[in-house]
């Protein structure tokens, strides 16, 4: 298995079409553990991000970047933008391994690459013709678009840093597939090095330069991020260290709470209060949205006098 494949069989990779339509104002966004596609189909506009300067779109683009870049998309021309927009992530909590060492954005032109703009006038045609079964196949349309622009940053190779990058350089990527396939292997500099065929000081010198980090602290963020989504799907403490490569609890423990700022049990025990939160939102959201619908059907009954209705077993009353 490749090492890009890795990443989406570890972790509970997701997607969201949050936006698809003409953007006519300015709009904001910034959550860290999620990674943005913007795509501009029609019309201009300014990318703004605090502390550079921004950057125009004038041509049909993907704006590939990280979500700890607050970041403001302003149309340009009175018409707006045609845009989607996906945000993505590896599960919640979780550090998101393909951009959390992204420092800019990455652009690319859509005119120059028809494999993705085919899959993007898809996604518009299924959510503008909205037949049977459309939000489905919107939903995995959109986790296709996002590994499309991966694999497209890879081949180009529009990427300063990062693990992208690293999945790109061959010798550095086999050291990559190595750590993501064997997490719990009692990995050193010196065989990490043997495994991409290069010498100990240059191998590091060359990882550090193409993914960002050392070897040794991508290592340690690799096993927390696993560890992260194997406690959210329930696999007690003891059993997470093993599969991520640390000799007892403790010493997870120790690298969890130097990595995440918490240690197992309380950052778990924070999720779940996020996540129950959340639901409650959720449901708060739909029994309102409930009541709306019934006080507009009771008013159309008022409002029809004797007219005809359907019960709940589809007869008339």
């Amino acid at each position: 298995m490749d090492a890009l494949s890795q990443l989406f069989t570890h972790f509970r990779f997701r997607t969201d079409l949050f936006f698809l339509g003409r953007l006519c104002n300015t709009s904001t966004h910034a959550e860290s553990e999620k990674g943005y596609l913007h795509l501009v189909r029609e019309g201009r506009g300014l990318l703004q991000i605090p502390d550079a300067p921004p950057i125009r779109i004038e041509e049909p683009t993907l704006i590939f970047m990280s979500g700890h870049m607050q970041h403001t998309m302003t149309p340009l021309d009175a018409g707006g933008l045609d845009v989607f927009c996906i945000s993505f992530d590896f599960g919640s909590g979780v550090r998101n391994p393909l951009t959390h060492t992204l420092k800019r954005p990455v652009l690319l032109q859509l005119n120059s690459n028809p494999d993705l703009m085919a899959v993007a006038n898809r996604i518009f045609s299924e959510t503008a013709e909205r037949h049977c079964g459309y939000q489905m196949a919107v939903h995995h349309l959109s986790a296709y678009f996002t590994i499309q622009a991966v694999r497209c940053s890879l081949r180009l190779r529009h990427l300063d840093t990062g693990l992208l990058r690293g999945l790109a350089d061959r010798q550095i990527g086999q050291a990559l597939s190595h750590m993501h396939q064997d997490p719990a292997a009692p990995w050193q500099l010196e065989t990490l090095a043997e495994r991409a065929h290069m010498s100990r000081t240059r191998f590091a010198l060359r990882f550090k330069e193409t993914v960002g980090v050392s070897p040794m602290d991508y290592l340690a963020t690799w096993r927390i991020s696993l560890a992260q989504s194997l406690l959210l799907q329930g696999v007690p403490v003891a059993l997470v260290a093993e599969r991520t490569g640390y000799s007892h609890n403790a010493a997870l423990t120790r690298a969890f709470t130097r990595i995440v700022g918490h240690t197992p049990t309380a950052w778990l025990a924070q999720q779940r209060e996020q996540m129950k939160a959340a639901e409650e939102a959720m449901d708060a959201e739909a029994a309102g949205q409930a009541m709306i619908a019934e006080q507009a059907i009771s008013a159309e009954r008022a409002a029809a006098g004797s007219g005809w209705w359907l019960n709940e077993q589809g007869t008339g009353i």
